[in-house]
């Protein structure tokens, strides 16, 4: 593979990663916010636009994004492309997957 198709390829895999992050720490933050799990919910999804602003939705997109990311870490550092960093960026990767999975339950 071409290194700059490997490249945007990695690129891709960090951003859904920081997607990921970043709906995590907007959650945690809304956490610290409010006490009821109601009002909790509902200034979290205030951030999102209307046509994106369910629960299960973004929880299923977070799972997918950071999913994709665990596989796209997983080849290249397979392929020894980084190999270091794509391990710890597919650990973290996982993690959050593992996390989004279980809150649904």
């Amino acid at each position: 593979m071409n290194f700059r198709y490997k490249s945007v390829i990695y690129i891709v895999g960090v951003v859904l990663l920081i997607i990921s992050i970043l709906n995590k720490i907007w959650w945690i933050y809304m956490c610290t916010k409010y006490t009821e799990f109601e009002e909790t919910k509902t200034a979290y999804l205030s951030l999102f636009p209307k046509f994106i602003a369910n629960a299960f939705f973004l929880t299923s997109m977070d799972i997918i994004a950071s999913g994709i990311a665990v596989i796209i870490f997983l080849k290249f550092k397979n392929a020894g492309y980084l190999k270091s960093t794509s391990k710890v960026l597919m650990i973290i990767s996982s993690i959050l997957c593992g996390w989004s999975i279980f809150s649904l339950m």
